[in-house]
């Protein structure tokens, strides 16, 4: 089962759509804490996994053998939501994982992604002292190999955010998970100059007025609580229509 504070974020997330009775994409859920969670709001579910997916009742569909770094076994446009808990750090071909799971979503679906969160405060201070980021504290067992490593692949919420828009998506909202006093502690000292500097370094340089607009949103996230605070994050996007405006961010 996912870290409790995980999974309450998640739940969360997902009780406050309003896909009940549509169909959902369950990724590598682990033991299934998700799969379930999903049919239990009213999804019909289908999970995938690398092996085989763990036994879960029989109205959830499971799909074993799934690679996450090529292409998802699924018709363009199935699923109205997606659903990807600590996952994609472990994903090699991310922007394909990306690509992918915009193609299987109906315009107007919704995926959601939890992750380490490796710009929470912390971990920032963590990486000066260490070169060790959130998630990933420590050099990886060499005795893994890529293919099969744990967290190898650390994700910025703006590589994701880039990932995100570029292949079609908009970002919903970000939630929170677990905060711990340390991340709260070195916020309060800090957060004035990591203003002063984040101004400076990402609006002020920028001379392209469009891609200024791009850079206000995205720092707009960076300082949103979850990102600065939280030891992981959970991203909520929506597919947008081909047929909408993609101008703004």
């Amino acid at each position: 089962m996912p870290n409790p504070a995980i999974f309450e974020a998640v739940r969360r997330c997902w009780s406050a759509q309003t896909d009940q009775g549509k169909r959902a994409l369950d990724l590598s859920p682990g033991d299934g804490a998700t799969s379930r969670l999903l049919a239990s709001l009213g999804y019909t579910v289908v999970v995938t996994d690398y092996d085989r997916p763990p036994p879960l009742t029989k109205e959830i569909a499971r799909v074993g053998g799934v690679d996450l770094n090529h292409f998802l076994p699924f018709q363009s446009g199935t699923f109205d939501a997606v659903d990807l808990v600590e996952v994609i750090e472990h994903i090699e071909n991310q922007p394909q994982l990306i690509r992918e799971i915009g193609r299987v979503l109906k315009p107007d679906g919704r995926v959601l992604i939890s992750t380490p969160n490796v710009l929470n405060v912390f971990s920032r201070v963590r990486f000066l002292f260490t070169g060790f980021l959130r998630g990933r504290v420590r050099p990886v067992h060499y005795t893994k190999r890529p293919g099969n490593a744990p967290n190898i692949y650390l994700i910025h919420f703006y590589e994701l955010y880039y990932l995100l828009f570029h292949y079609g998506f908009e970002v919903l909202e970000l939630r929170k998970t677990r905060v711990r006093f340390a991340s709260i502690f070195f916020t309060a000292l800090l957060y004035p100059l990591m203003r002063l500097f984040s101004l400076a370094a990402v609006i002020r340089a920028e001379k392209d007025p469009a891609q200024r607009v791009h850079n206000r949103q995205v720092l707009k996230y960076m300082f949103h609580p979850a990102l600065l605070l939280s030891d992981n994050i959970v991203v909520l996007a929506r597919k947008i229509d081909s047929n909408e405006n993609r101008s703004r961010p």
